[in-house]
C-alpha cells in the first residue's frame, strides 16, 4: 500500500545554536518494504538533549549526514509489515526520527508491552530510554541513591531532570532541584515534590545550593555540566558522595571547547566518586527499572507532565524550544 512520508532533514551545519533555517521539510513516497521491515506510522516523538549533539560535525554523537533526516526516538504502530516478528497494529519503540512515516528493520524496534493500562506515550515518558530509564540508572544503579540522601539535580525541569526528583524522592532522598526561573522552581516543588528549588537565573546559585546542602550533597545528578557542577563538587558530603554525569548541555554548543570541573580535586578530599554513564550499558537492569516505575504510576506517585508539540512541521521549533530551555517536563512531538 503507498505511505508518503513527510520529513524534516539538516540542510546546513552551523558554528554554535541552529537556526530554524538549518532545517528543511519534505515529502516523498515510502517504497517497497524489504524483507525483515516495517512501515511505522510515527505517533511520538521524544526531544532530547543529545539530538543537538548530531548537528554538529565532531561530534560524541553520530553527526547527521547533510539531507538526513534528523534521528530522534519515538513510537509508533506498524502500518505494512514484511516480517514475522511485527504485525499491522503492533505498538513499537525505536529510533524513528522526524518523520510521519518510518521505513524501518525490525530489528531496530521494541513491541511494546501495553498491558497493566500502560500507553505507548509512556515509552517516551516515565519508560522511555532517554527519560525515565536514564533517570532511574543514573540515579539507582550508578549513584546508588539511599533513603536520607541528599540529592541535587541539575536541569531538574527537564523530562530526565523531573523523573529524578521524583525517584530520589520516592525512595526516601531529601532533593534539591536546580531550574531557570519562578515557573519552573514552582513546578518543582509544587508538582514534583522536589524539598528546595534553586534558581539559576536569578540566584547566587553558589550561596543558595550551600545554603541548603549544609550537610553536603550524598548524590549529584548532573544534567548541565559547566560551573553547576564545580558548584556540586565544592558541596559533597564529607565522605561517600556520587556523582552521575548524564549529561552537559550547558557545553553542547561549543564541543571543541568543553570546559571541565576546576573543582575536580575535591573528589579526592571528599572520598567521592563521579562516573558518566550510558544508559544502554544498564540494560540488564530495565526490568527492574520498569517495574519499579510502572508501579509508582500505578500507585498514583509518579506523574512526568508533558509539553507536546503538534505536527511534524513544528519539529526543529520544538528543539530549539529544548535548547533555549523553554519548556517544562517531557517534551514531545506528535506528528
Amino acid at each position: 500500500m503507498p505511505h508518503t512520508n513527510r520529513r524534516v532533514f539538516l540542510k546546513q551545519y552551523r558554528d554554535g545554536m541552529p537556526l530554524l533555517e538549518d532545517f528543511g521539510i519534505e515529502d516523498s513516497a515510502v517504497g517497497d518494504v524489504p524483507p525483515g521491515h516495517v512501515v511505522v506510522k510515527v505517533d511520538t516523538l521524544s526531544i532530547d538533549a543529545w539530538i543537538r549533539t548530531t548537528l554538529t560535525p565532531g561530534s560524541f554523537h553520530e553527526t547527521a549526514g547533510l539531507g538526513a533526516t534528523i534521528r530522534a526516538l519515538g513510537v509508533g504502530q506498524v502500518v505494512e509489515s514484511a516480517s514475522d516478528a511485527l504485525a499491522s497494529g503492533d505498538w513499537v519503540f525505536g529510533p524513528l526520527s522526524a518523520q510521519t512515516h518510518a521505513l524501518m528493520p525490525v530489528a531496530a524496534l521494541t513491541k511494546l508491552d501495553l498491558s497493566n493500562s500502560l500507553q505507548p506515550r509512556d515509552y517516551v515518558g516515565p519508560l522511555g530510554l532517554t527519560t525515565g530509564l536514564t533517570a532511574w540508572v543514573g540515579l539507582i544503579a550508578v549513584a546508588e541513591v539511599r533513603s536520607g540522601d541528599t540529592v541535587l539535580v541539575s536541569g531538574a525541569a527537564g523530562a530526565v531532570g523531573s523523573m529524578v526528583v521524583m525517584l530520589a524522592k520516592a525512595r526516601g532522598a531529601r532533593v534539591i532541584g536546580i531550574a531557570g526561573g519562578p515557573a519552573k522552581c514552582r513546578y518543582l516543588t509544587e508538582q514534583l515534590g522536589a524539598d528546595v528549588a534553586v534558581d539559576y537565573k536569578n540566584a547566587d546559585v553558589a550561596a543558595e545550593v550551600a545554603a541548603a546542602t549544609s550537610g553536603g550533597i550524598n548524590v549529584f545528578f548532573d544534567n548541565v555540566g559547566g560551573e553547576i557542577l564545580d558548584i556540586a563538587l565544592e558541596n559533597l558530603a564529607p565522605a561517600d558522595a556520587r556523582i552521575a554525569i548524564c549529561g552537559a548541555i550547558s557545553q553542547y554548543s561549543d564541543l571543541g571547547n568543553v570546559r571541565g570541573p576546576k573543582n575536580y580535586l575535591k573528589l579526592a578530599e571528599r572520598n567521592a566518586v563521579m562516573k558518566g554513564f550510558v544508559v544502554t550499558h544498564h540494560a540488564a537492569r530495565f526490568p527492574e527499572a520498569k517495574a519499579e516505575i510502572a508501579g509508582l504510576m500505578a500507585a498514583g506517585k509518579l506523574v512526568l507532565p508533558e509539553q507536546v508539540v503538534e505536527g511534524i512541521d513544528h519539529f526543529a521549533e520544538a528543539l530549539l524550544l529544548l535548547f533555549a530551555g523553554g519548556h517544562t517536563g517531557n517534551l514531545l512531538v506528535r506528528p
